[in-house]
């Protein structure tokens, strides 16, 4: 069965909250800022967590912002937090073509973190499946079957894993982002990205980060 991957900005004001639950799906949370309850649970800044289940949130900060990946169907109504004090934005939205998503398959849904020094240039290279990437800090570009330039915090794109992609931040700082992938379930635990002139991808020290590694079955 064909998914999509959606890709939502969440906001919330100190005391706002959802009036009603979202359905269950297959999502990954992050805190880009502030705090948020999520199902009672509080999450700072820079922390993430799968969520499967209903899910219902509530601000914790003045101002909080949530990053939620989520899989649906294609032809399903993207689904917007609504309530007092709450704000949903749909960033973007994909459907994988790349993997064969079959009805009770095994994946990984993945959430980590990439940090690229100041003036470094990705060099070609693939991934083993989708995801769609935010940029939380720096500046970042993107040259693959879709471009994206001058991205800034907050931006987002797209990366189907085999198309060959080349990537590069500034020369004055660091760039940094999220990447909410969906994967074989033999990638569990490492780092992805295939170097196309041979070189075995290996996490440099600091570079990658993993905030999440959930085995789902569609």
């Amino acid at each position: 069965m064909p998914f999509a991957l959606n890709f939502f900005h969440d906001q919330t004001t100190a005391g706002g909250a959802s009036a009603q639950p979202l359905p269950a799906a297959h999502r990954m949370i992050y805190v880009r800022h502030g705090q948020v309850m999520v199902n009672g649970t509080t999450l700072n800044a820079g922390e993430a967590i799968y969520c499967g289940e209903l899910l219902t949130l509530q601000g914790g900060a003045d101002w909080s912002q949530v990053w939620r990946w989520e899989l649906a169907l294609p032809n399903a109504a993207p689904l917007l937090l609504e309530g007092t004090g709450v704000l949903t934005h749909l960033k973007m939205s994909r459907v994988v073509t790349s993997l064969a998503m079959l009805d009770g398959t095994q994946w990984l849904f993945r959430l980590d973190r990439i940090t690229t020094t100041a003036g470094r240039i990705a060099d070609r290279h693939q991934h083993p499946g989708p995801g769609i990437r935010c940029l939380l800090e720096g500046a970042f570009n993107v040259q693959s079957i879709e471009a994206s330039r001058d991205l800034m915090p907050g931006d987002a794109w797209w990366e189907t894993g085999p198309d060959t992609v080349i990537a590069w931040g500034s020369r004055q700082m660091h760039a940094r982002f999220l990447r909410g992938m969906i994967l074989p379930v033999e990638w569990e635990g490492k780092v992805t990205g295939a170097w196309l002139s041979g070189e075995v991808a290996q996490p440099r020290p600091g570079n990658w980060k993993l905030l999440t590694d959930k085995i789902i079955s569609v």
